[in-house]
């Protein structure tokens, strides 16, 4: 019996480390499960809130973008103009294209501006994803669109301005101030939103007129 012993005590460790390993496994699982669908709720609670916020406002400057807008201290209005904060977190420039379609309707904003760009980093599509966003946003737009660049690389930026400069569409790239990004390298500090919205602001208030 002492013999079988030690060889009983490691078959019940092996069972137990089994069993164990299974269920971190499922635990992992199940978690990503939840991250994915909060994000998923986080979208169509912004999308319902910008919808109702656009409904709400006559003829309101709506700004579409990424987390880069939707974090951004931006004004109450311009021009005269209500704002409408239009961004959500986590969207690429092809699901922007998706969103203003549902949320907007032919000419009910003022003036659409497009700040959007940052989860297409590396992107080899972004410059005619662009553009396909700014053909759909058009008949939007009571007036001429903006953009401004908004992705954590200068190249996508790049393609991103090559895009609307095509379209004829007023593209700004404000220089950011050193400390300009949070320690993931993709979003703003507050040091880079003193520098990034007033060149939104600047470049809408130029098409107002």
């Amino acid at each position: 019996m002492k013999r079988a012993l030690p060889w009983i005590v490691a078959a019940v460790a092996l069972v137990a480390f089994g069993a164990s390993y299974s269920e971190l496994q499922r635990v992992r699982a199940r978690f990503g499960e939840v991250t994915s669908h909060k994000f998923h709720d986080h979208a169509e609670v912004r999308e319902f809130m910008i919808r109702a916020a656009i409904a709400e406002t006559p003829r309101p400057i709506v700004i579409i973008g990424d987390s880069i807008t939707e974090m951004a201290p931006l004004p109450r209005q311009i021009c005269g103009h209500a704002v409408v904060n239009a961004g959500v977190g986590g969207m690429t420039i092809q699901e922007a294209k998706r969103l203003a379609g549902r949320v907007m309707d032919e000419g009910g904003a003022f003036i659409v501006a497009l700040a959007v760009g940052a989860n297409d980093a590396g992107s080899q599509t972004a410059r005619q994803d662009f553009s396909e966003l700014i053909e759909a946003v058009k008949p939007l737009s009571a007036k001429p669109l903006v953009a401004i660049s908004a992705a954590a690389d200068q190249q996508t930026n790049r393609q991103i301005g090559a895009a609307a400069t095509a379209s004829g569409v007023l593209f700004v790239d404000p220089h950011l101030p050193p400390g300009s990004k949070m320690t993931d390298g993709i979003h703003y500090t507050a040091a880079a939103y003193g520098a990034w919205v007033p060149a939104l602001e600047t470049a809408i208030a130029r098409v107002c007129g």
